[in-house]
């Protein structure tokens, strides 16, 4: 796992009188960021196992990560797909459901399977994650491959703090522009590359 100290050499030369807390602070939100914008964090999720008469399932996310969205989930080998209904489907009567099988997100933590599933299966699937609130870190692979637009991020936002020896609106706003442009094309990197060949990254653990 990269912890964010790792990114100091990129950021605090550039932040005369900044703290290394307020430096992680920003570093774990422009990552955080980064990640909801671009879905480039995509891993394959430990199968679970469905039980008949279960709908929710929780996610088991490395350490540090929660899923922001999932990306591709198959029963038994067969796709399906979100559920674009909206709210209440809980309260619909599932016997009279005559649609392919479909999932919904219900947040960071559970997944819902509708209709409620008839029989055992596996569930598969692809999910884009995100750092945590606490996280102390990303995983390696992302800081190899998208650090620039990362730090660029922090810096926009730390940049804009009022009052402080770093403080440039100017350049804040640089930052912020090239973070935009780096996340949009790590976004496009992932939708060409990730739709069905998720990045396999480690289970991140404290250092």
């Amino acid at each position: 796992m990269t912890i964010w100290s790792d990114f100091y050499d990129l950021v605090i030369p550039d932040l005369p009188g900044c703290t290394f807390s307020a430096a992680d602070s920003a570093l774990r939100q422009s990552a955080i960021t980064f990640c909801e914008q671009s879905l480039a964090w995509q891993v394959a999720h430990p199968d679970v196992p469905v039980v008949a008469g279960i709908a929710g399932y929780a996610f088991a996310p490395p350490e540090g990560t929660v899923v922001h969205a999932v990306t591709f989930a198959a029963l038994d080998g067969e796709e399906i797909a979100p559920y674009l209904g909206g709210a209440g489907v809980s309260a619909q009567n599932w016997r009279g459901w005559i649609s392919a099988p479909q999932y919904i997100v219900d947040d960071a933590a559970s997944i819902t399977l509708v209709p409620r599933p008839g029989a055992a299966a596996i569930l598969i699937m692809t999910v884009a994650l995100k750092p945590s609130p606490v996280s102390t870190g990303i995983d390696d692979a992302l800081f190899n491959e998208y650090r620039e637009a990362i730090v660029h991020g922090a810096l926009a936002r730390l940049m804009l703090s009022p009052k402080k020896p770093y403080t440039n609106a100017q350049l804040a706003a640089y930052h912020q522009q090239q973070f935009s442009i780096k996340t949009a094309a790590a976004g496009l990197r992932a939708a060409r590359s990730h739709t069905r060949a998720p990045l396999r990254t480690s289970i991140m653990s404290r250092r």
